[in-house]
């Protein structure tokens, strides 16, 4: 709606977990690091943990981006809401793999037989649960934990990584079995008022912004992060209320006092 008023190919701000969008901030590009490391060196399992809207998911994307499909074979599950059994025909299915049994030692023994299979191919999987906070069962837990019993020549077969809020942590943690394979943790953090300017322009850009500077005046870009709390999602949010209001004012540049009345209109209180 914007586009053109601001000189932009496409929205800057839109929430969807486009990797190309995503700033890579020292606290970003660490977590980005950490489950390359625990894929590549082949270290079984990792947890992302963090607060609702950091850029979790967004970094799971990216770092399938910078995974040699020739090499990892990736399994997305994106609604953990499961039974252990409805995990495993899950995985199946992203592997290709027809099956109709609902017999759990047939699902585990076809899994494993489809494992060595990538294996004799030169190729790993890595599982993805994305939003694992959210996973209700210790039995399923337990069921993504004996995934890592897949073994061959003290080799794992595949890779799992979990991502979720901060409640997994103590989710995880009553599975001792599951929290002592955890071979990378990490917790991701929001960003600081620097990174908030950097992150906004960086999306400007991407979207084909092509100005000297930010359209965000620097105490615009503070007002932003004192709302937000440093969290993208958030943040996202606020810098495509205030391009649109902005644009209504025929407005250049967007400094405190238009945020202080998208802040209103975001939050319902005064800021």
């Amino acid at each position: 709606m914007y586009e053109q008023y601001w000189g932009l190919n496409e929205p800057p701000f839109t929430l969807t977990p486009d990797p190309r969008f995503l700033y890579l901030s020292r606290a970003h590009e660490d977590a980005l690091m950490m489950l390359h490391y625990a894929v590549t060196r082949n270290k079984g399992a990792a947890m992302l943990a963090g607060d609702i809207g950091l850029g979790k998911t967004t970094i799971s994307r990216k770092l399938i981006e910078t995974l040699d499909p020739v090499q990892y074979k990736v399994v997305m599950i994106v609604n953990p809401i499961l039974t252990p059994t409805q995990i495993l025909q899950e995985i199946l299915a992203q592997l290709d793999i027809d099956i109709s049994s609902r017999n759990r030692q047939v699902l585990v023994q076809r899994l494993h037989l489809a494992l060595l299979e990538y294996y004799d191919k030169g190729r790993r999987v890595v599982v993805i649960v994305d939003e694992a906070h959210l996973i209700r069962s210790i039995g399923t837990f337990e069921e993504i934990r004996l995934l890592l019993n897949c073994q061959m020549n003290d080799q794992f077969l595949l890779s799992l990584l979990l991502l979720g809020q901060n409640e997994l942590k103590p989710k995880v943690a009553k599975v001792p079995a599951l929290e002592q394979r955890l071979a990378v943790r990490h917790l991701l953090k929001p960003l600081d008022v620097h990174d908030t300017g950097e992150m906004i322009l960086h999306r400007m850009r991407v979207a084909g912004f092509t100005g000297e500077k930010s359209p965000f005046t620097p105490d615009a870009v503070h007002k932003i992060h004192q709302i937000s709390g440093g969290v993208p999602r958030v943040i996202s949010q606020l810098a495509d209320n205030s391009l649109l209001m902005a644009m209504a004012r025929k407005e250049e540049m967007i400094d405190a006092f238009l945020m202080h009345e998208v802040a209103e209109e975001y939050t319902g209180v005064a800021a």
